[in-house]
C-alpha cells in the first residue's frame, strides 16, 4: 500500500485540508509533497548550536524494507491513540506522527511512525526494536475491534533536502521528522524513485548531522532504560489527547519535576571524546558521552548531564581532563517543569 492517497471517482476525496482536525481542536494540514520538499535552516529548539555545522547531507537515503505492523479496524485509531504517546489525530492522511511505545513505568520499548491510511494504520519502526514492539502491542490488543499484523513488501527512503525541490511525482506524500522527509513506500514505487533520485548522502555525514543536531538514537541515546523526558522527545508528547500506555510517569516528570538527568548537546574543543568517556564523574556514573563526531577544530557531542547543569553555557568536566561546553537540549526539545529551573 501507497503513502499517497488514490481517488476512485470524483466523488471520492479526501476531507480538504482543515476539514481534519487533532485532539485540541487544530486544524490538520496536507500531507508534505516530496515534489515541495526544500531545507530550512538549522535552528536550535533550545540553547545554541555548535560554532560550526557540519556539512548537510543531501539527496536520497535508502533505509531498507520496513519493520512495519498494519492495524486495521473501527477501533484502529482510538486503539492506537492509547498505545503510544503523539496524537494520531494530527496525522494527515497520507502522512505520519512520530510516537513512542512505553511500558508501564514510562520507559521506552520503540520509537516509531504512525502512517495514517483512509482504512489502516501503518506503524513502522527500528528493525531491531520490531519484535519487541509487535510482543508489545500483542499484549494489549484485548477487546478492540482492530486487528495487528506484518507487512512486506514496503521500504523506507528519507529525503534530505537541498534548497531547490527535486522532480519527484506529485503524488509522493511523506512526514518531515528532524533528519529529514520520512517516505514510506511500495518496494515497486520505492526503486523507481531511488532510480530517478539518483544523489545519495553519505553514512558519516549522516551520523555527524544528526549529532551535531541532537537527534538521539536507540543504541547511542535511546534504551529501555531510558525515559521521553530525560531525552529530550517531548516534542512527540501529546497532552491533549488522553491516557496513554506509561502517560502517567511521564506527566509526573513533566509537571512535578522528578527528572535528575538529562541528554544535552555538547561541544569541546579538539578531537571528539569517545563514547563512554565519563561527563562530570564525580557526580555519577550516569553522566557519559553518548555520541561524538568533530568538526574543525571543535566537536560536539551527545551525553548525559545532571539536571543543575543543562543551563546552555553551562561548564562541564570531562574524564580527559577537558572542560566542554553545554550548548542545549535535544533537537526540538524545549525546557519545562522537571526539565529545565
Amino acid at each position: 500500500m501507497s503513502p499517497q492517497v488514490t481517488f476512485k471517482s470524483s466523488e471520492d476525496k479526501v476531507p480538504e485540508a482543515g476539514a481534519l482536525a487533532d485532539s485540541a481542536g487544530k486544524p490538520v494540514p496536507p500531507a508534505p509533497r516530496l515534489s515541495e520538499a526544500v531545507a530550512d535552516p538549522y535552528t536550535p529548539s533550545h540553547g545554541s548550536a555548535p560554532r560550526e555545522l557540519p556539512q548537510r547531507p543531501v539527496g536520497l537515503e535508502d533505509l531498507g524494507p520496513a519493520a512495519a505492523l498494519r492495524v486495521t479496524g473501527p477501533d484502529r485509531e482510538k486503539w492506537l491513540q492509547g498505545m503510544q504517546s503523539n496524537d494520531l489525530a494530527a496525522a494527515p492522511v497520507g502522512g505520519a506522527v512520530a510516537g513512542l511505545f512505553l511500558g508501564g513505568k514510562g520507559r521506552l520499548v520503540a520509537s516509531g511512525l504512525l502512517w495514517r491510511r483512509p482504512d489502516e494504520v501503518i506503524v513502522t519502526t527500528d528493525r531491531e526494536r520490531f519484535d519487541a514492539l509487535k510482543a508489545h502491542l500483542d499484549k494489549l490488543l484485548i477487546m478492540e475491534d482492530c486487528e495487528l499484523e506484518d507487512v512486506e513488501g514496503l521500504r523506507r527512503l528519507r529525503w534530505w533536502p537541498s534548497s531547490s525541490a527535486p522532480r519527484a511525482p506529485e503524488q509522493i506524500t511523506g512526514s518531515w521528522q528532524p533528519l529529514g522527509l520520512e517516505l514510506l513506500l511500495p518496494e515497486a514505487e520505492a526503486q523507481s524513485l531511488l532510480e530517478s533520485l539518483r544523489e545519495r548522502p553519505r553514512p558519516d555525514q549522516i551520523e555527524a548531522w544528526r549529532i551535531a543536531t541532537g537527534v538521539p538514537a536507540w543504541g547511542a541515546e535511546l534504551s529501555e532504560e531510558t525515559t521521553p523526558i530525560e531525552a529530550g522527545l517531548d516534542p512527540v508528547l501529546s497532552f491533549a489527547k488522553g491516557c496513554y500506555v506509561g502517560q502517567e510517569v511521564v506527566a509526573m516528570a513533566t509537571y512535578r519535576g522528578r527528572v535528575a538527568w538529562n541528554l544535552v548537546r555538547v561541544e569541546v574543543e579538539g578531537e571528539a571524546p569517545r563514547p563512554g568517556l565519563r561527563i562530570d564523574p564525580d557526580r555519577g556514573a550516569k553522566g557519559r558521552v553518548t555520541s561524538s563526531t568533530q568538526v574543525g577544530a571543535r566537536s560536539p557531542f551527545l551525553g548525559w548531564v545532571h539536571k543543575e547543569l543543562i543551563v546552555p553555557g553551562s561548564r562541564v568536566k570531562l574524564e580527559d581532563g577537558r572542560e566542554a561546553t553545554v550548548l542545549g537540549l535535544p533537537y526540538g526539545s524545549l525546557p519545562g517543569a522537571g526539565v529545565c529551573a
